[in-house]
């Protein structure tokens, strides 16, 4: 019996808690824009209080939060917040002013945990893009003449309109700024160490090109989690704007994508070096899957103006398979809540994903 109390008193030692919640920037809860949703529910000092509100029992549990969506007029007060509830809070903000330089947030309690190591970065910037030399026209004798009758003054009226020419994925993907952030975090109990991730993918859907320009970044966000934390059991959570069954949701569930896919990334056109592997080390699986056998029935709930409602799984906490799942906050279905969002019951457009883990 002693054995048995001893053991379960170790397990719940080296259980961690990981939360993962889009909050909303401050700054894109306009009521001209979610003009389905009650326009109190959408002032920005409501709204941040009801998303402290969603936290405090998370944090009370002394939960590893990763934030996405946070605005430069937010990350102050949840600074604030997290001080006060012992927590270090590591931001990183990279958007542009109509979403108020939205960006990502990971806190971490103190008090649990110390931060062994912690890393921030531009995602894109992980990882070598492949490029295709840009082509040059040689006309001989003639080249000079050339570049001054035609490539300057069509090199000066691009300049004057600002007009770039098309890109393929892989500038698209690479000029992207979404940041990405990590932490190494040794459980001041038992020294146990895992490694922690949180992003906020690029939204990109309209055309096939886009969706690759996901999948790269899904395969680079994986990777990067898996070479931050070498070796260790890794958490990697977030909005990543991919439904279950996408192909960048395949790649990281699965570690693998058929390269017939429609969704994997076409090399550049007149490439000739080693093609970019987008493949992460190692599949990564849903904490959700793992307890509940299936992706959350929803997990972000709006409708824009008069477009239909969008209802649909985004959001997703995933780990290695050194990482058991003990169990997982239960989320509604959509069939039970009244929508769309920010609501009375839920300030954000997306609802928050927590799940308890143990590290083998």
């Amino acid at each position: 019996m002693t054995t048995t109390t001893t053991r379960a008193s170790e397990d719940g030692a080296r259980d961690a808690r990981v939360v993962t919640y889009n909050v909303l920037s401050s700054h894109l809860a306009e009521p001209t824009y979610f003009t389905h949703c009650d326009a109190n529910d959408l002032r920005a000092e409501t709204r941040l209080r009801r998303v402290i509100e969603k936290l405090e029992p998370e944090v009370e549990r002394r939960a590893v939060v990763g934030l996405q969506e946070v605005s430069m007029t937010w990350a102050g007060p949840l600074h604030a917040y997290f001080a006060k509830r012992g927590y270090a809070f590591i931001v990183s903000l990279y958007g542009k002013p109509f979403n108020n330089y939205m960006g990502v947030g990971l806190a971490v309690p103190t008090d649990a945990y110390e931060v062994v190591k912690s890393d921030i970065a531009r995602l894109s910037d992980t990882a070598k893009f492949p490029r295709a030399k840009k082509e040059e026209v040689n006309l001989g004798p003639l080249t000079p003449v050339y570049n001054l009758l035609v490539q300057t003054p069509v090199n000066l009226w691009r300049k004057l309109r600002d007009y770039r020419p098309p890109s393929d994925e892989w500038q698209t993907a690479r000029g992207r700024f979404n940041s990405i952030l990590y932490a190494t975090l040794k459980c001041k109990k038992t020294n146990v160490q895992f490694g922690v991730s949180t992003y906020h993918m690029p939204c990109m859907f309209r055309t096939a090109a886009d969706r690759r320009v996901m999948v790269i970044h899904a395969g680079i966000a994986a990777q990067y989690a898996l070479n931050q934390s070498e070796g260790l059991p890794t958490v990697l959570m977030g909005d990543f704007n991919l439904k279950p069954g996408d192909a960048g949701h395949t790649l990281i569930t699965t570690g693998d994508l058929d390269e017939s896919h429609e969704g994997y990334p076409i090399m550049p056109a007149g490439y000739t070096g080693e093609p970019f592997n987008v493949k992460p080390q190692k599949k990564m699986e849903s904490a959700y899957v793992r307890v509940n056998g299936e992706e959350p029935n929803f997990t972000n709930h709006a409708r824009i103006k008069d477009d239909d409602p969008f209802i649909d799984t985004l959001d997703y906490i995933f780990v290695t398979d050194d990482v058991e799942v003990v169990d997982v906050l239960d989320l509604p279905h959509r069939d039970q809540v009244k929508g769309p969002f920010p609501a009375a019951t839920e300030p954000s457009d997306h609802i928050m994903l927590a799940a308890t883990i143990r590290v083998k």
